[in-house]
């Protein structure tokens, strides 16, 4: 008798398929991308408040709820910076094919007058 194990050969599990696959592909770019935007987003925290920007370190310093503020402002930094860098990375995805196939039936209807 032959377990259930081999006759699943691992070609055949569902976790290796091509869809599974390029799903994992797009969540690491996505994931990817959205560090690069995390990232942009504590350099830009970090400088903001460094430089006392509309003297946002002093009212934060002078607030007992100082962790607070410092937590929300780098939360909704991340989320806006986060969001912005995944929104280029899928809106970049396509340029490529599409300024290919733009060129293609650009030079196909010169070749035709």
């Amino acid at each position: 008798m032959t377990s259930s194990d081999d006759r699943n050969s691992p070609q055949d599990d569902p976790r290796n398929s091509k869809a599974a696959r390029e799903g994992r592909l797009m969540i690491k770019f996505l994931i990817e991308h959205t560090a690069y935007g995390g990232f942009g987003a504590v350099v830009f925290g970090c400088l903001v408040l460094f430089f006392d920007v509309g003297g946002i370190y002093s009212l934060a310093m002078a607030s007992r709820d100082a962790p607070i503020f410092i937590f929300l402002l780098f939360f909704g930094l991340f989320i806006t910076f986060g969001g912005i860098s995944m929104g280029m990375g899928v809106m970049g995805l396509g340029s490529f094919s599409d300024d290919d196939r733009y060129r293609d039936e650009r030079t196909r209807q010169r070749d035709d007058d």
